[in-house]
């Protein structure tokens, strides 16, 4: 959504957040006419707008701003170039934050027999077949958590006979044309063995990523902890 901007026409004189403007009414200096604008935010915070909009706002040319914090406005009297400027600047950061489903798969391999199910094979396939050389996978567990940035996610997950626990730790959410990246912390640990891994990766929007393996149990299969990461608004 837009910043929905307002250009006050009135000739009165209005005491607003602890100054006065003069609506409508034009302040001729060397610097040009000033004018009066209230920019009402959709998502970002009235105070970091504030704190955004600053460099373009001059004092010493009568430049000035009011925060509404209950009505999520900011008005502002600057020259009319700036604040356009101020409109484009706002418009560009009032945006709703972004948010990712995390798509878990836990799978057992060499614990049983071969699965046919297609979320297995995907995972096979992106294992290095250099490094893992597994005779079956099982897909025993999966969970979908979403997050935002620079949050926290924990979910449990019932499998084989144990009660595992996905830890995820969201950081910088990046959208670029292609798609973008996250950045995140995951850990996988269990009722039965504790903590079993932790790893950080920066996982591209879309694309399936295994996030680690390991054996807790000798007598048991490989545990291995995969991902898919999607963008929504």
């Amino acid at each position: 959504m837009q910043t929905k901007i307002f250009t006050v026409a009135m000739v009165a004189l209005v005491l607003v957040g602890g100054w006065t403007i003069a609506r409508g009414l034009s302040h001729g200096d060397e610097y040009g006419d000033l004018e009066v604008r209230t920019y009402q935010l959709e998502y970002l915070e009235p105070e970091a707008a504030h704190r955004i909009i600053d460099p373009y706002v001059f004092g010493d040319r009568g430049g000035m701003v009011s925060r509404g914090d209950q009505t999520r406005t900011l008005t502002v009297r600057e020259t009319p170039e700036m604040l356009d400027r101020i409109g484009e600047v706002l418009k560009r950061y009032d945006l709703v934050d972004p948010s990712v489903n995390l798509h878990f798969r836990l799978v057992e391999a060499n614990g049983g027999a071969a699965s046919d199910d297609p979320r297995v094979e995907e995972i096979a396939e992106a294992l290095p077949q250099d490094v893992f050389k597994f005779q079956n996978y099982s897909l025993i567990g999966e969970t979908v958590m979403t997050g935002i940035e620079w949050s926290g996610l924990a979910q449990g997950v019932s499998a084989g006979g144990d009660r595992y626990h996905i830890e995820a730790s969201i950081g910088e959410i990046r959208e670029t044309a292609e798609g973008g990246s996250v950045k995140m912390e995951v850990s996988l640990l269990s009722d039965t063995y504790g903590h079993i891994f932790r790893t950080a990766v920066n996982a591209q929007i879309g694309q399936l990523i295994v996030l680690g393996s390991a054996q807790p149990d000798p007598n048991r299969g490989a545990l291995i902890l995969a991902v898919r990461v999607d963008l929504v608004r």
